[in-house]
């Protein structure tokens, strides 16, 4: 029986791997995601020796910055470089009208890429709340996660309404300023 592909925790450690320059693990990864990306790649391009060289330079350059690239989820990663680096084939190129109506059907991100972008926003979202005060995380939580009114969550903490009010402008400030980051880093690719 044939397995469904990898999951997350075995494309992670492969990729924690293949920074340490692993070469089989590095053929692991490849071998199982070559397929998917050259399918993708051929959807935008529709010229499949140029989807296949396309491909091929986003793993060369892969391995080769194995060591100073931060991925955090491969899969994004590496589907995001193919739609980069189509989207820039296609603008330097003459293309047909075939091909502009593709380019613009494939701009909405594809299940893996909003999968893992959900994930990944969630993430930041969780750090930037655990980095807050204690006393912050905990108002914050039960004001957005637990639906509590300010004025109960000043009852139960026994602080002033204004304080909590405080707290949740303080954590969605701190809030703000970091998915204005994610925005930046989201728009684009």
């Amino acid at each position: 029986m044939k397995k469904e592909g990898m999951d997350t925790i075995e494309i992670e450690d492969l990729v924690l791997r293949v920074k340490k320059s692993d070469q089989k693990a590095f053929n692991t990864l490849f071998s199982e995601l070559w397929e998917p990306m050259y399918s993708y790649a051929c959807s935008i391009l529709m010229n499949d020796s140029l989807a296949k060289d396309i491909v091929q330079d986003i793993w060369i350059d892969f391995w080769q910055r194995r060591q100073d690239v931060e991925v955090k989820f491969l899969k994004s990663y590496l589907y995001k470089s193919i739609r980069y680096k189509c989207y820039n084939h296609l603008r330097d190129q003459k293309f047909n009208k075939i091909q502009l109506e593709v380019a613009k059907s494939v701009s909405v991100a594809s299940e893996v890429d909003q999968s893992d972008d959900v994930i990944e926003l969630s993430t930041r979202i969780n750090s930037v709340i655990s980095n807050l005060p204690k006393r912050c995380q905990v108002i914050f939580r039960l004001s957005r996660v637990n639906n509590i009114d300010n004025k109960e969550i000043a009852s139960q903490l026994d602080i002033s309404q204004r304080s909590v009010e405080n707290q949740i402008s303080y954590a969605l400030r701190q809030l703000r300023k970091e998915l204005a980051v994610a925005k930046t880093l989201f728009s684009f690719l």
